[in-house]
């Protein structure tokens, strides 16, 4: 899936998720550091009318269980802006860096991975 105009990035349900409608749909969150791609995830840039740039990262619902429960219909995920997360068994990284793009820079999110 590519940015531009051939994409429109609609906010879900869910406060700071988002779905990218294009060819395909997929579920997003605003990336937190634009130009960075924390697993090799797909990245989509769309142009804002004021003529910002917001970066935003596909979130798999097949690699990550919380994804797929947001897409499935969940009343509520439990996480959303401004909340403080902490995450446990965060072994590559992945859900933890999608949960610290949906709580935002306001806020704090601390993982930890037992091996």
């Amino acid at each position: 899936m590519r940015g531009g105009n051939k994409v429109v990035v609609e906010p879900h349900r869910h406060e700071g998720v988002f779905i990218a409608k294009g060819k395909q749909e997929a579920l997003c969150t605003k990336n937190m550091v634009p130009g960075e791609a924390v697993y090799n995830e797909k990245r989509i840039s769309v142009q804002n009318e004021d003529g910002s740039t917001v970066e935003y990262r596909v979130w798999n619902p097949f690699c990550s269980k919380l994804a797929a429960v947001t897409l499935g219909g969940a009343d509520d995920i439990l996480i959303k802006p401004g909340a403080r997360e902490l995450y446990l068994g965060a072994t590559s990284g992945t859900l933890v860096s999608h949960v610290s793009d949906i709580v935002g820079s306001g806020s704090r999110t601390v993982s930890r991975s037992y091996q």
